[in-house]
């Protein structure tokens, strides 16, 4: 294999050489902007990975392509892919279900059920949206949404007075000397 003129044998391109004006080291890149939820803290049961016993919590995002027979407690999100299956109870804010879900789920927020997915056993959210083609069966107990979700009440208004009609006008400004 031949190489080009000022290439090593590797074929790696040599570092750039120093220039005046630099000290040291080259330049650094600017760093990159973390994609958004990379600083979450995620668990991703992978396609043929099984997950069984004990108890997941604190778990913003819980994504399942694989199967998980567990409890998951003070959860953000639950996401079950088309091969996901999900045996067990979670206590999440929102669910989307594409997969099987059997056991005990209550949704504070939303819970969608795709329409390849799967549900039965204890239903319990706020707001529930069915896709065409889904299967949903078992006990469906509707709550009230959680507090951050709900829109805060408006401001009261500051109490007012009705005038009183036996006061005296009051006196213009200009008329004081």
């Amino acid at each position: 294999m031949s190489t080009k003129p000022g290439f090593p044998a590797t074929g790696i391109p040599p570092a750039p050489a120093a220039t005046p004006g630099m000290t040291g080291m080259r330049p650094a890149a600017a760093p990159a902007a973390k994609p958004a939820g990379s600083d979450r803290r995620s668990l991703v049961v992978g396609r043929g990975i099984a997950l069984a016993g004990g108890v997941i919590s604190d778990c913003e995002r819980l994504e399942v392509h694989g199967t998980v027979e567990v409890s998951l407690n003070h959860a953000v999100e639950l996401s079950i892919a088309e091969s996901g299956v999900f045996r067990g109870e979670a206590e999440i804010d929102e669910a989307d279900i594409s997969g099987a879900f059997d056991g005990a789920i209550t949704a504070k927020s939303r819970l969608v059920v795709r329409a390849t997915g799967r549900l039965s056993g204890t239903i319990r959210c706020a707001r529930l949206t069915v896709e065409d083609g889904a299967q949903v069966s078992g006990r469906i107990e509707m709550i009230a949404a959680a507090p951050a979700a709900v829109a805060a009440p408006a401001p009261a208004a500051a109490p007012t007075t009705a005038p009183d009609p036996y006061a005296a006008p009051a006196e213009p400004a200009y008329a004081r000397t």
